[in-house]
């Protein structure tokens, strides 16, 4: 009886070793849980704020584009009115 009562004491001291395995990787577990759902949020976070960036390149290129079209243009009326003028000078001191 005596030997029985012995083993039946080892295996239940098995048993809670287990269980205090199971019990340090359950709590191991919900720590990689949380460290994942905060990655996951700042994700998020990070993504959202790509995307507005990306909206205000856009805008930019676009405000670039009409900026670029209109000084494209002055410049070419400035360099015509110069050579008109440079053309008129020329012609006024030959004559």
């Amino acid at each position: 009886m005596a030997v029985q009562l012995v083993d039946v004491e080892q295996r239940l001291t098995r048993f809670e070793e287990k269980l205090d395995g199971i019990n340090e990787a359950l709590v191991s577990l919900a720590r990689i849980e949380e460290r994942v759902t905060t990655i996951l949020k700042h994700n998020d976070r990070i993504h959202e704020q790509v995307r507005e960036l990306d909206s205000r390149i856009d805008e930019l290129e676009a405000q670039n584009a009409v900026q670029e079209f209109t000084l494209g243009k002055g410049e070419r009326l400035f360099w015509l009115g110069m050579t008109v003028f440079v053309g008129l000078l020329v012609s006024g001191v030959t004559n």
